[in-house]
């Protein structure tokens, strides 16, 4: 079992072997190239119409509620239709979740 001590030590030396053979040290964001984030990836934005009180946010279509969304509020999700419904984020709780389509209209890609 390693120790913090252990570990610290460890990680010196291999960077101070890097640092003395020329190597290069990357020490800012170490995921690959091809990865991307929820923000990387293409969504779209939706505002709320068609609500008087609040649009429950679902956990799957037609089932539980975890969410809420408000007349007028603006929110972002998955440009893709699952049926009649889209997969979008609350702006109570902030969850993502599914909310019919009649109740958002596009607005715009992220």
């Amino acid at each position: 079992m390693l120790t913090t001590h252990t570990t610290a030590t460890l990680a010196a030396t291999a960077l101070a072997l890097t640092v003395l053979t020329g190597g290069l040290v990357v020490l800012g964001d170490t995921r690959p190239a091809n990865a991307t984030t929820t923000l990387d990836r293409p969504g779209c934005r939706y505002r709320v119409v068609r609500v008087k009180t609040r649009l429950n946010v679902r956990v799957t279509p037609a089932g539980r509620v975890v969410d809420k969304l408000y007349p007028g509020d603006r929110t972002w999700g998955s440009c893709k239709k699952f049926g009649k419904w889209r997969r979008i984020h609350g702006t109570d709780l902030g969850r993502r979740g599914f909310a019919s389509t009649h109740h958002l209209k596009k607005t715009g890609r992220r």
